[in-house]
């Protein structure tokens, strides 16, 4: 008896044994396979939406063109003792990332270079040289993260690579690839009353934010896409002013960004640009709250008087005229399928989150494009000319009107109360194109003369030569000259269109600037970034959410009408019978009228009963959508896995039992 015990005990520790060792051998097994796949089978699968683990079409697009060797200077400090501990992760992670572009690169035209800048050598020296910068080390010694791409004799430096850049890592490295591949580098001219270059306080304040002394977010990513070195002789970005003669002949893009109070010359000098070929890009506005920020406040008693602000509305009447467009610049629009919400039970129909459904797909400018923010914007009305091809990029829902900026400012409550919608789906952003005719068919402006007194023509009487002949009529043959507008310009603004991850990282809100960089891109002739710069940016709004709250809202708002109804009918009865009791005097009430008004002032306080109850049920289906949501969310994938596991086991056990 004792030995079968000892024989069944051996067993089970055989047992225990062999289970040990099969699962260290399966551990073992499945790391090798690991490193093995890893190091030598270039397959990923990458599940992401915007599959931002795998390079875009676009990167792919500009390593297959490449027909010169082209270097990647790779400077990393490798000792680990001094080098920050939060970016030694980063670091792999940035090295994987340039080895794909080696691997991807057609005909071995991407080289990596590896340097360690190790302190007091000559790889430090070169780091310096090429103005990478220092990093404080954990050894009060220097250490470096950064990277030069060369081609030939041109050289594009990220001197370094910050992780809070990494979702633009991939953009950042391609953007230097075209920089140094391409034979010259686009010009680009910026009109705009707003101080874009440093703003005033922001009129959307937020939670820890001061004033914005610096330059917007959109300017920023400008110049340091078309002018990266700023030691160069010359500028690639050009700030033209609102009053200017000429554009420059060797300007490929002009933005305006709220041109309130552009001068004639200006609108000339835009127009002549145009029709040379030319591409401008424009964000016009009906009602800019950044520049209503710099209005001045009304005087005290004896102040001085203050200079007038920015004026809040923009608008190129002349130039619009001739392209076959108009501009509402007085009303802006409400849309109740793209409004934002401001809190659980209110919302404001005049700023909007425009999704996919309102933008075009198939247009390269907006096919990766998947959310925008704007406020208080304008719409665009078509009168087509001619030769031009007028295209929407954005479109509004048909559940829109237009509103004054004054009701969408003060009082959107009202605007949802009294909502009448068009059936109209109204343009938010347009593009043109085609064959142009001037808006100034008489020539340049004559400017007004110095002088009073003498009205005569300033200009030199023996020139024979007519300033009217020198100016364009129509569209040069050949030339590409297009135009792309946008119905506001608020949508740039940092608090708009940036902000921080729960990292601290600067990240886009929704794709507000890389449309506009989409746009110069474009303009400027490229189109290759315009995939990769949206890629894992922006917000991915709740639109299912957003339904199911508006079917909510609908089921109650029937009743909600009829209660404000009959709150404002008893109102008007009880003012009615306070009047016929009334003298010059004083108000004498009768006992019959006073029953009345204690009957109707009953009835009026149900009827305020009965709209907060209305008002707490709509809260509470808002909460129950949401909880919903969110148990869905973590019960989701547990509960998927469960299902799976009983199915299995109810399909292994009838196969046991079959046997």
């Amino acid at each position: 008896m004792s030995s079968e015990n000892e024989n069944s005990e051996s067993k089970k520790s055989l047992v225990w044994l062999y289970s040990g060792l099969g699962v260290v051998l399966s551990f073992l097994i499945l790391l090798i396979l690991n490193l093995i796949v890893s190091t030598s089978v270039p397959f990923k699968l990458d599940l992401t939406e915007d599959k931002v683990y795998t390079l875009s079409a676009g990167t792919k697009k500009i390593l297959n063109d490449l027909d010169t060797t082209v270097t990647m200077s790779f400077f990393v400090s490798k000792d680990k003792d001094n080098m920050p501990p939060e970016l030694i992760p980063f670091t792999k992670s940035v090295d994987s990332l340039l080895k794909e572009y080696s691997s991807r690169a057609s005909g071995g035209l991407i080289e990596i270079e590896r340097i360690d800048p190790s302190p007091d050598s000559e790889d430090e020296d070169r780091a310096k040289l090429n103005n990478l910068q220092e990093i404080p080390g954990r050894l009060n010694e220097p250490a470096y993260l950064g990277l030069t791409v060369t081609c030939l004799d041109r050289k594009s430096t990220i001197p370094f690579i910050h992780p809070n850049r990494e979702q633009m890592l991939e953009y950042d490295i391609s953007r230097a690839i075209v920089e140094v591949t391409r034979e010259d580098s686009p010009k680009v001219g910026v009109i705009s009353a707003l101080p874009i270059q440093g703003g005033p306080a922001s009129p959307f304040p937020q939670p820890g934010q001061g004033q914005q002394s610096r330059p917007w977010q959109f300017y920023t990513q400008l110049k340091r896409d078309y002018d990266p070195d700023p030691t160069d002789i010359g500028s690639n970005l050009v700030d033209l002013g609102l009053d200017i003669e000429e554009i420059p002949n060797d300007m490929d893009v002009v933005i305006l960004v709220h041109p309130a109070g552009v001068s004639e010359n200006t609108q000339y000098a835009l127009d002549q640009f145009l029709l040379g070929g030319g591409q401008i890009i424009a964000f016009l506005d009906p009602f800019s709250v950044v520049a209503a920020q710099s209005q001045p406040q009304r005087p005290q008693f004896g102040g001085a008087p203050q200079s007038p602000g920015i004026p809040t509305s923009s608008n190129m009447n002349k130039l619009l005229s001739a392209w076959g467009v108009s501009f509402e610049s007085n009303q802006v629009l409400a849309d109740r399928a793209y409004e934002t919400a401001q809190s659980q039970t209110s919302s404001n129909p005049a700023i909007l989150t425009i999704t996919s459904d309102g933008i075009d797909d198939e247009n390269t400018l907006t096919t990766s494009i998947r959310d925008l923010l704007m406020y208080f914007a304008g719409t665009f009305y078509i009168n087509k000319k001619d030769g031009v091809e007028v295209q929407n990029l954005v479109l509004s829902s048909k559940n829109s009107q237009l509103v004054t900026p004054q009701t969408a400012q003060f009082n959107p409550d009202q605007i949802v109360d009294n909502f009448t919608k068009s059936d109209e789906e109204y343009p938010l952003a347009i593009r043109l194109s085609g064959s142009f005719n001037t808006a100034f068919p008489s020539g340049k402006p004559k400017s007004e003369p110095e002088d009073p007194e003498d009205p005569e023509d300033p200009e030199d009487p023996e020139d024979p030569e007519d300033p009217e002949e020198k100016s364009l009529k129509k569209s040069k043959d050949g030339s590409d000259g297009a135009v792309i507008l946008f119905a506001d310009s608020d949508m740039l603004f940092d608090a708009l269109s940036v902000g921080r991850d729960m990292f601290g990282r600067m990240t886009y809100r929704n794709h507000n600037i890389p449309l506009l960089e989409n746009a110069v891109e474009q303009a400027s002739g490229g189109g290759s970034l315009m995939s990769i710069r949206t890629r894992g940016s922006g917000r991915r709004p709740f639109t299912k959410f957003k339904e199911l709250r508006a079917e909510a809202s609908e089921k109650l708002s029937d009743e909600f009408e009829k209660v404000t109804e009959k709150e404002q009918e008893l109102a008007s009865k009880i003012s009615e019978l306070m009047q016929e009791q009334g003298n010059d005097q004083m108000i004498v009430i009768g006992p019959e009228a006073e029953n009345s008004i204690k009957r109707l002032k009953a009835q009026q306080v149900q009827a305020s009963e009965k709209r907060r109850e209305l008002s707490r049920q709509l809260r509470k289906d808002i909460t129950k959508i949401e909880n919903g949501i969110k148990n869905w969310n973590i019960a989701g994938i547990p509960a998927l896995v469960i299902i799976l596991g009983i199915i299995h086991l109810l399909v292994r056990r009838s196969r046991i039992s079959a046997r």
